[in-house]
């Protein structure tokens, strides 16, 4: 990735972040987490569990640090999210952490919030 487009993006609020992730998920037909025998996990202020996701390899590899310094990106089919992660995250009460950056956090939403985001962008296709 271009270092100028990374800086960019990497200043845009959190909400911008959110809008590039769903056009560019809806475009590369995947996303990506972190993976580590088991896939990254954090805890939202309230104690709830949130697995993070980005649009692209490049920016889930800046966030490898820390209490996730082990881990590796690792893909996951557009289908696959849509049919079955956000499916049983809803189910389980489980959030999605969209765009987290290494300095930063991303947005905190439902899984049906995100599936419906999803749906209309993929509509305009």
């Amino acid at each position: 990735m271009n270092s100028s487009k990374v800086q960019n993006i990497l200043n845009m609020r959190p909400e911008e972040r959110y809008h590039y992730f769903i056009r560019k998920i809806g475009d590369f037909e995947e996303v990506w987490g972190l993976y580590d025998n088991g896939w990254a996990t954090s805890k939202d202020n309230l104690g709830n569990i949130v697995l993070p996701f980005w649009p692209e390899q490049g920016f889930a590899e800046l966030c490898v640090a820390g209490t996730w310094k082990s881990y590796i990106p690792k893909s996951i089919s557009l289908s696959d999210f849509m049919d079955k992660w956000l499916h049983g995250m809803d189910k389980d009460g489980t959030l999605v952490g969209v765009f987290p950056i290494p300095d930063g956090k991303g947005i905190v939403l439902s899984a049906s919030k995100i599936r419906s985001d999803i749906e209309n962008e993929l509509d305009q296709y």
